[in-house]
């Protein structure tokens, strides 16, 4: 960021002046940084007090990622104008970037850096703060990998907050049990965290979710029978749950039972229309019992959602075999030809 206008407003410019100030331009133009630092140290010495002068030499340090030197030169060039347009975000930015994030705040308040204010606040053990931002600067740039990691930090260490503020102040309590088996469940460890879901369903049964939680542990190591009595029983609780009622389907007919999972997946279906995971796991119920007309209207809806991803892989196989079984022989070699090419895709 070069601020030439100031420079040539504010001052009375002389020949020599000018012709560092343009030389130096110049060089910052086609990339030649060092030059450029050359000409815009002169630039200082020969007018000292010109806040424009030492933004002008911080900004090319900035871009040399040279942060250390950068600094000084804007700190001086603030000393001189503190409204003076760019320096507070690049002195922000230059700060954080050696980890002085503290130190950062004060400068990124004052510019619209959502992003850099909120990983300087999350990285001065102020998550809280730091979510808004960081939220807020993902409302413009939703799949920045940057923004997405850093409000994933923030959320984390929130969650880290709450649950020791929950293990310090309530040590027995049947939330804290929940809490130390969603960590177990986490970390893989699922004896203790079984342990942990029991006692809390021991001293309150009506919870809901654990008996879901305990379905989802069954369910991953293979054991649909006890992952199946799970699911039941969070349905029971929880009628309205579109969630529980999928995973009782999906259950249902991974063990073959066709007639009931099929049941079941159209109730999920209804109490949460359009969710891609219930419409392809319909659509495989639906080409199994025999309605590859429904099964295609199924998958197609996935497709609609879903392109690149297990799902969408999923829905052009199921698709593939639906389109067959209906005389659709073109449609279905198209639907297996991109199933193929997506699972080459996804497996590199």
């Amino acid at each position: 960021m070069m601020v030439t206008l100031l420079l040539l407003l504010a001052f009375q410019v002389t020949p020599e002046l000018r012709q560092h100030v343009d030389a130096g331009l110049r060089a910052k133009a086609d990339g030649d940084l060092d030059t450029a630092i050359r000409e815009f140290r002169r630039v200082v010495e020969l007018a000292p007090q010109l806040a424009a002068a030492h933004v002008n030499l911080g900004a090319v340090y900035f871009d040399r990622k040279d942060y250390s030197d950068a600094v000084p030169s804007l700190k001086k060039a603030l000393e001189l104008d503190p409204d003076l347009p760019g320096a507070h975000a690049m002195i922000g930015a230059a700060l954080l970037a050696q980890g002085y994030a503290a130190a950062a705040i004060q400068h990124l308040e004052k510019t619209q850096s959502d992003d850099l204010l909120g990983v300087a606040l999350l990285e001065s053990n102020r998550p809280r703060d730091a979510v808004d931002h960081l939220e807020s600067a993902l409302v413009k740039r939703p799949d920045d990998p940057d923004l997405l990691y850093y409000l994933g930090q923030a959320h984390a260490r929130l969650s880290k907050q709450a649950f020791d503020r929950l293990r310090q102040t309530s040590p027995d309590s049947v939330r804290t049990r929940l809490m130390i088996a969603e960590v177990m469940a986490a970390a893989g460890n699922r004896d203790a965290a079984e342990r942990n879901f029991r006692a809390a369903l021991t001293a309150r049964a009506e919870l809901r979710e654990v008996h879901y939680a305990m379905g989802e542990l069954s369910l991953a190591a293979g054991d649909y029978e006890k992952a199946e009595a799970e699911f039941r029983a969070e349905v029971q609780l929880a009628p309205g749950s579109a969630a529980a009622a999928f995973k009782l389907g999906l259950v249902l007919l991974n063990r073959g039972r066709m007639s009931e999972a099929l049941s079941t997946l159209k109730r999920a279906n209804e109490l949460q229309p359009g969710m891609p995971e219930t419409l392809l796991e319909l659509g495989k119920a639906l080409n199994s019992s025999g309605d590859p007309e429904a099964a295609v209207i199924c998958l197609e809806q996935v497709l609609q959602s879903e392109q690149n991803t297990s799902l969408a892989e999923g829905a052009h196989f199921q698709l593939s075999q639906a389109y067959r079984k209906l005389g659709r022989g073109i449609d279905a070699d198209r639907e297996l030809a991109l199933f193929q090419k997506l699972r080459v895709i996804r497996e590199r």
